[in-house]
């Protein structure tokens, strides 16, 4: 059975480019094209594809917007979000709302397909620029953040957090913070638990998948 794709774009000439792209690859087959938010939900509940490929900015609001809405008319669709990767608040909001993945509105053809299989595949795809967008959020106020994250993780719990995500020592993140190494590995113990991870490298998808949740956890 091929991959059933929805694209959602404001541009014509980008959807049926994006539509002609992506049919190239005999494995996929494009079922619908929207133009604006209320055409996208419309759409996914007609064809329920297996993934719908999003732009943030439409004409009647934003694309992220619209994700609730799409999942509840298609909950097994997998979303993909085209975008310049803006703000990193937007993209958490994004990963809040439900969306699977993101991809590059410069990237190529084959990366485009790639992910795409990926998504069908069940697999969330974040990307380089997208997980240090993630990892800066971390950084961020505590107030900041999505209500899920304010429960789950303290100020220093989300220190730490983007510290161990971008790979360094529990010295290096002592050296860096001014605690102890016993309360670095105390902090990385509780973020593990809290994110339900079981390793250091998980981390950064433990935050997505809770992200994701959102409000419903």
């Amino acid at each position: 059975m091929p991959i059933t794709v929805a694209i959602v774009d404001d541009h014509e000439v980008v959807r049926v480019g994006l539509a002609s792209l992506l049919e190239d690859d005999p494995d996929i087959q494009v079922v619908g094209l929207a133009g604006s938010a209320r055409e996208a939900v419309a759409t996914v509940r007609s064809v329920r594809p297996d993934v719908l490929v999003l732009d943030v900015r439409l004409p009647d609001g934003n694309g992220i917007e619209a994700v609730a809405d799409v999942k509840a008319a298609s909950p097994n669709t997998r979303i993909l979000v085209l975008t310049s990767y803006g703000a990193d608040n937007t993209i958490a909001e994004a990963v809040a709302a439900g969306v699977d993945g993101f991809a590059s509105k410069t990237t190529d053809a084959e990366s485009l397909v790639s992910t795409i299989h990926d998504l069908a595949q069940g697999r969330e795809v974040l990307g380089a620029q997208v997980s240090e967008a993630l990892i800066r959020y971390l950084q961020e106020p505590v107030a900041q953040k999505p209500p899920v994250l304010r429960e789950r993780l303290t100020l220093r719990e989300s220190q730490v957090a983007a510290y161990v995500a971008e790979g360094l020592s529990n010295r290096e993140i002592a050296e860096r913070v001014g605690i102890s190494e016993k309360t670095v590995k105390n902090h990385v113990s509780n973020i593990l638990s809290k994110m339900n991870a079981h390793r250091r490298a998980e981390i950064i998808h433990s935050f997505w998948s809770l992200a994701k949740r959102g409000q419903r956890t």
